[in-house]
């Protein structure tokens, strides 16, 4: 997987379960603080103190703030990932709607989305692997508009990459109004994208399953 090394080696791994739960209570309290005051003013022995235990334990299984933080993105990371885009049959606005509103509740089950924008700025490795996977999801997606182009149910008339960057600039519209706390229509949204898609006897198509 692209993150691997983002965590690196932890000093030390618990036997005990008295140990294995006092790192359980570090990373909560990291991920509560870590959410409520931003990655840059939370400290570890802020953190090791609202988990009550010693600054010495933290140390004992984080080599420091970062690893605590890395170790919480690692776990979510397939759900902060962008939402991977593809149609065959069915009905596509329907369709997006339910993936859209399944991916965001994902990312915010946790709140790292909150997070993202101060890492990506100051964290140059967990930047490289977020813009590598952006173009890994970038590539599935120009595969899936060229399927979509031969079975003929994308407007003739549209150039290709121009479609892709405005798919992704209102997919990040989306992101951002939803990190912002904004109400969002999922099925309004996802009926806005599909018709810059697709033609209404394309969608006509999928509907009735008359594509693979």
């Amino acid at each position: 997987m692209l993150h691997d090394n983002l965590v690196g080696v932890y000093p030390s791994s618990p036997k005990q379960m008295r140990s294995k739960l006092k790192k359980e209570a570090l990373i909560q309290s990291g991920r509560e603080l870590f959410v409520l005051q931003g990655f840059e003013k939370t400290t570890a022995k802020e953190i090791a103190a609202h988990a009550q235990v010693s600054i010495g334990t933290f140390y004992r299984y984080f080599s420091d703030k970062r690893q605590l933080l890395m170790s919480l993105i690692e776990e979510q990371m397939d759900a902060l990932m962008p939402l991977e885009l593809e149609w065959k049959s069915g009905d596509p606005e329907k369709v997006l709607a339910g993936r859209l509103a399944l991916h965001f509740h994902n990312i915010n089950k946790e709140h790292l989305q909150k997070l993202m924008p101060e890492l990506l700025l100051k964290d140059a490795q967990l930047a490289e692997v977020m813009n590598e996977a952006k173009s890994k999801f970038r590539e599935k997606f120009l595969a899936n508009l060229t399927y979509l182009d031969e079975k003929e149910l994308l407007w003739s008339d549209l150039d290709r990459e121009t479609l892709i960057w405005c798919m992704e600039s209102l997919l990040e519209k989306l992101r951002v109004r939803i990190s912002q706390g904004k109400e969002v229509d999922y099925q309004q949204f996802a009926k806005a994208f599909c018709r810059l898609l697709f033609p209404p006897e394309a969608v006509q198509k999928m509907r009735t399953g008359e594509i693979e």
